[in-house]
């Protein structure tokens, strides 16, 4: 039940629903895929023998910071895959991994930020008011968290001083929320319950816009949630945010102003390139949009019920992963497929991380993969 956990995990009055076995659907059967693009893995290596739904790895130029098990760090050589050095900590890692200049930073299940030089010395530790349920955001001299209850918490990354608190009321119902906060020159963006999404001012914590990306609807308090529970892309003066049980809206990065809008279910996320938006929906077909309009420009549906990740631009091209560990390469022209890649087996259960030219890809079974594009 853990690939379920984004849509059933809901913290309102104890309530929580969970789906059957007979009512899950059928996987759609694996593509049978022609490669008619090359890409390859650079090197595997394996951070614990079992990776947390919520753990992805996070690029900082040559390093490459990991967490697996349910307490281990990793700091890993991105040329050549090696392992600078591996820590254990005391207590549960939740959340993730942020990494940024010579700051690495995770949050654990009671609550504490704890950040490590590029040597593995812990550095300083905060406390945060709840469990911190996903990566901590480390940019611009920041470390940014969000916590079980709500609450974003901003601390200096130099000496773990708290520089500021944002939190919004709550709806009576919403889905327990994973989203790491994304943060683009200066502003961070935030997707909340009640398909909202706020750009906040990284250096204060003024709230800059505040707008709505979806809005609840339906007869019943569990059809009108409609919470962004995966993180929003900002790239430029664009910001895009998807909704479960709501849409994908992209806005003016600057004054929140609504460019276009269109109707799609996600809880896995989104990816932008240059020309077009990409969106995994609930039912885990992947759908184009573009960029300057919201206009569909193809949908592929033959990954239907394999629990498919968020895209990723890798090269030229779209990836996802899914529940069987295969890695799937998807024309951005047409959604075709170009090209597949197995893994371990192990689910992927977050978008593989990208810098452009080589995506670093982390499986259930605490494998890492480095794939580079030719």
């Amino acid at each position: 039940m853990n690939g379920l956990r984004p849509l059933l995990l809901l913290s309102a009055l104890g309530l929580a629903a969970c789906s059957t076995t007979s009512n899950v659907p059928e996987p759609s059967p694996l593509p049978v895929v022609v490669s008619k693009v090359k890409t390859s893995v650079q090197w595997q290596n394996t951070v614990g023998n079992t990776t947390e739904y919520r753990f992805q790895p996070a690029f900082n130029g040559d390093l490459i910071a990991a967490v697996g098990g349910n307490n281990e760090l990793t700091l890993i050589e991105r040329a050549s895959g090696s392992k600078r050095w591996q820590v254990k900590l005391d207590k549960e890692i939740a959340g993730g991994v942020g990494i940024s200049g010579a700051v690495i930073a995770v949050g654990t299940i009671s609550g504490e930020v704890l950040a490590f030089d590029l040597a593995g010395k812990k550095t300083w530790s905060a406390q945060v008011t709840s469990e911190i349920i996903s990566a901590p955001v480390v940019s611009d001299d920041f470390v940014v968290v969000r916590s079980g209850d709500g609450k974003i918490s901003t601390f200096s990354a130099a000496t773990g001083e708290l520089k500021w608190i944002y939190q919004r009321p709550q709806p009576a119902l919403l889905l327990r929320n994973y989203a790491p906060p994304v943060v683009a020159d200066g502003v961070v963006y935030l997707g909340q319950a009640a398909g909202r999404l706020t750009a906040i001012s990284i250096a204060d914590g003024r709230v800059l816009w505040e707008a709505p990306v979806s809005l609840p609807r339906g007869a019943s308090e569990l059809e009108r949630v409609t919470d962004i529970v995966s993180p929003p892309v900002a790239q430029g003066d664009v910001v895009c945010a998807v909704a479960f049980q709501g849409r994908v809206a992209c806005l003016g990065a600057k004054q929140g102003n609504l460019l276009w809008t269109r109707e799609v279910s996600s809880w896995s996320g989104l990816a932008m390139d240059a020309q077009q938006v990409y969106v995994t929906d609930s039912k885990g077909q992947v759908n184009a949009f573009e960029k300057s309009t919201g206009r569909s420009v193809w949908r592929q549906e033959a990954l239907a019920n394999r629990l498919v990740t968020a895209p990723a631009i890798l090269g030229s091209n779209v990836v996802v992963g899914d529940f069987a560990g295969y890695l799937h390469v998807l024309s951005p022209e047409d959604g075709q497929f170009v090209g597949q890649m197995a893994t371990d087996g192990g689910r992927i259960y977050l978008a593989p991380q990208s810098d452009g030219a080589q995506a670093i890809v982390q499986t259930a079974k605490g494998s890492i993969l480095l794939l580079s594009a030719k």
